[in-house]
């Protein structure tokens, strides 16, 4: 017992793994963390779309969508499986109540998702744009719903029942 609790623990030593267009992917017994010795290319980049919006309309695609006409607008978001990863930014250029749904879901699914001060996490499935120019509001997909990231100006989170 006694010549156990003196043995001496090795350390532990981690890989070092190192990408590079000569030797390919590598690892190393000394050091550790990750090494990229050439520059790193991507097959492809996010797409995005910048347009104005000015009536009621069924988004696509990711981007950044300004609301520009008189009047209350609706968007309708896309399925959240359709495009994960996909950013929308909608800004009111009107001072109008316009609505943000998700109401390309299933009926009664609860698409956005609003983090508050821990545990509380708000669901819906409509967010409103309330009445000033300038109010926006960022959402991020995670392929199965979409994140509320950012607000401007005064938001209102509710489902589509209310």
């Amino acid at each position: 017992m006694e010549a156990a609790r003196h043995t001496k623990q090795k350390d532990n030593v981690m890989a070092k793994t190192t990408i590079s267009n000569e030797k390919g992917i590598f690892t190393e017994k000394d050091g550790n963390g990750l090494t990229v010795d050439d520059a790193i290319t991507f097959k492809s980049t996010p797409k995005g779309t910048v347009q104005a919006k000015t009536d009621t309309a069924t988004l696509v695609e990711p981007g950044v969508y300004t609301i520009a006409a008189g009047g209350i607008k609706l968007l309708t978001l896309p399925l959240a499986s359709a495009v994960p990863g996909g950013l929308f930014i909608i800004r009111a250029a009107s001072a109008h109540a316009h609505v943000v749904t998700a109401s390309a879901e299933t009926a009664g699914t609860q698409a956005f998702i609003l983090s508050g001060t821990a545990p509380v996490v708000y669901q819906s499935s409509r967010v409103e744009l309330t009445g000033a120019v300038g109010n926006s509001v960022s959402f991020v997909s995670d392929g199965k719903n979409f994140c509320i990231l950012a607000g401007v100006g005064k938001l209102t989170v509710a489902s589509d029942e209310a």
